[in-house]
């Protein structure tokens, strides 16, 4: 029973790694226990829940959240190089996934939403923490291809507080896998696959290719990192606060779906 286990004296930390309508309950037992959090992606299932834990997570114990791919190691190389790229105008983020063989992900009850908040908080954090810059309008259309209750395919057209253009693809109904980076820069242009791995940058009319594998498990390294910075008493490398920002761009897709139309993240 996850009550009596998070009260547990022997209990140091807690990772919660359950369906998102579960998250935020979770999430406050575990802050009221002054436990340490590692919290799976999306953050909670509702922007409510994500403010209301981002405020806990403030004057509580750390929270940091399970955005794997940032320890992606094609996804690093990608981030190091990123300077040359000059001012980046265009980013190009697309994840294509077989449909879940989870029952959970098509009970509405539990999963909340579709493609937008399962596999949307991926790239949304991806945007964000390479370009260093926030969302602040969004664009997003969505649909029910093979998964009877929620979207499995969707397109987001956004905008970053830099001018960035963002555009962000997530199809799960295809028997296939890609995950694809692509950034156009006044000075060079990067591709990346962070599925399989490698990186091509171009600048001027040479391109320069890095053999960077992407078949590394990155959980052991998220852990470790977790554990890091609670023994250091560190910030956790993706903070509440980082979870609350892929959730309000969550509920701008979901009502910029709703309204048919492009909406603001800063009204």
């Amino acid at each position: 029973e996850a009550g009596r286990l998070i009260a547990d004296p022997a209990v140091d930390g807690v990772v919660v790694c359950t369906p998102p309508s579960t998250h935020f309950a979770l999430a406050e037992a575990v802050l009221a226990a002054g436990k340490p959090l590692l919290l799976e992606k999306p953050m909670t299932g509702t922007l409510d829940e994500a403010a209301r834990l981002d405020g806990l997570a403030a004057s509580g114990p750390p929270v940091m959240l399970g955005h794997s791919l940032r320890w992606n190691p094609v996804l690093i190389k990608a981030r190091e190089l990123w300077p040359r790229l000059g001012k980046v105008r265009l980013i190009r983020l697309a994840q294509r996934l077989a449909p879940t063989q989870l029952a959970w992900q098509r009970d509405l009850v539990q999963t909340v939403g579709g493609s937008v908040l399962l596999t949307g908080v991926h790239i949304f954090d991806l945007a964000r923490w390479l370009s260093g810059a926030e969302f602040v309008r969004v664009d997003s259309r969505q649909r029910r291809v093979v998964n009877p209750v929620v979207e499995d395919q969707f397109l987001a057209r956004a905008v970053l507080s830099d001018d960035c253009w963002v555009s962000l693809e997530v199809s799960k109904h295809t028997q296939s896998r890609a995950c694809w980076l692509e950034a156009v820069g006044d000075e060079g242009q990067l591709q990346a696959d962070y599925l399989e791995g490698g990186l091509v940058l171009r600048t001027g009319s040479s391109a320069e290719r890095f053999e960077v594998s992407a078949k590394v498990p990155t959980l052991p390294v998220v852990l470790a990192d977790w554990l890091t910075a609670i023994g250091e008493g560190t910030p956790p490398p993706v903070t509440a606060g980082d979870g609350l920002a892929t959730i309000k761009v969550v509920e701008a897709c979901y009502r910029s779906a709703a309204a048919g139309q492009e909406v603001s993240l800063t009204d």
